[in-house]
């Protein structure tokens, strides 16, 4: 048997075993692995019963389960015969099924099939539109270009004796889409006067047809792309603010934490002992103790004069003389309040008895008497 050709119709497919000693049959079956295992455990962690069978027909995992099965596929065959790798050449063009799993992470693609599936309705005219015009002119251009049908050749040629390109209507929507499309081979050209005014024609439908559904698609595009953009800097604008949430609330606990801390309000008046008059608080004496004054330089003397210059002293102190001068004033408005309370009862009870009034008169109303007085 001749061996195939090295450029044939038939090349040998090299073995799986031979690939993964290649450094790219190395990074694949590294991927491979990463793939099985994220998509093992993404089956497990999915919920029980239903949410099982969910997972499994979903179109995005069936995409990844089809992207990686080819690979344990291709080792599980034998190989040798030309079937087997015909098959094998088949499944590894499943290998292209991979490229969508980037496209769920890839923004770039999702916002593509966005702008397409707004625009189905444009495309729809597109290809509607394209499948009318080529129609009319395939059928123009093989009427004018079909040439002599020649019953030796069993072929149209053309007055050159050249073989006619346009020997059909279905042959000739070839030449019609690529002029259309302005791509314009130039494996097929019309030589008549007709058939070229056909592609003139050809050409400026070509024109218009393309020019209003692409521009309905660019302006989705353009659209999508500005809500994309939209939608980016509001994501950026609440991390922002979400981050200065964060250092407000850990700033508003370190001085939580300070002011419950009992050196906290210490630091804070660090700088106040200045500013306050030293009066020192008055403390009580222990009994037996001396009347003197500390010796200066003794360590009574040094711990009188550091709560002379402590400012936490000086605050409580002042809080202290505050508070009680306050009670002082409260206390005074009572008693004054009870001494016209009583005289008020006392008047009521005197005019009641002399019966210089059947009925007592009303006590002031600003004065609230206490039940059982």
């Amino acid at each position: 048997m001749r061996p195939a050709p090295p450029h044939g119709s038939f090349r040998p497919v090299q073995s799986p075993l031979d690939e993964n000693r290649t450094p790219f049959g190395e990074i694949e079956t590294f991927c491979i692995m990463v793939f099985t295992v994220e998509y093992i455990l993404r089956l497990f962690t999915s919920p029980a019963g239903p949410g099982v069978l969910k997972y499994l027909i979903n179109l995005a995992n069936i995409v990844d389960f089809i992207s990686i099965i080819p690979w344990y596929i291709e080792r599980s065959l034998p190989g040798g015969s030309p079937q087997v790798l015909s098959v094998l050449r088949l499944i590894r063009l499943t290998r292209i099924t991979r490229i969508f799993k980037m496209s769920k992470s890839f923004q770039g693609i999702i916002m593509l099939l966005t702008t397409l599936r707004k625009s189905a309705t444009a495309l729809l005219m597109l290809f509607a539109f394209m499948g009318v015009f080529s129609l009319l002119f395939a059928t123009l251009i093989y009427t004018f270009e079909m040439g002599e049908y020649d019953e030796i050749r069993k072929q149209y040629v053309r007055p050159d004796g050249s073989r006619s390109p346009y020997e059909s209507i279905p042959t000739s929507m070839w030449w019609t889409i690529v002029t259309m499309t302005t791509v314009g081979y130039g494996d097929q050209f019309p030589v008549t006067e007709l058939g070229k005014l056909v592609a003139v024609f050809t050409m400026f439908s070509g024109l218009i047809v393309l020019s209003l559904p692409i521009t309905i698609i660019g302006a989705n595009f353009d659209s999508e792309y500005r809500e994309f953009k939209k939608a980016k800097q509001e994501e950026l604008e609440r991390k922002r603010r979400a981050r200065k949430a964060q250092e407000e609330a850990a700033e508003a606990a370190r001085r939580a934490a300070e002011q419950l801390s009992p050196d906290g309000p210490k630091k804070r008046l660090s700088g106040l002992g200045s500013l306050l008059l030293p009066t020192a608080p008055s403390t009580p004496k222990k009994e037996g103790a001396s009347a003197q004054p500390p010796t200066p330089g003794s360590v009574a003397a040094k711990k009188e004069e550091a709560e002379k210059k402590d400012p936490i002293k000086i605050i409580q102190t002042i809080i202290h003389e505050s508070n009680y001068q306050l009670l002082a004033e409260i206390d005074e408005l009572l008693e004054r309040h009870e001494n016209k309370l009583r005289a008020q009862v006392k008047d009521v009870l005197r005019r009641h008895a002399a019966g210089i009034d059947e009925r007592p008169t009303p006590l002031d109303p600003k004065i609230i008497v206490p039940k059982g007085t």
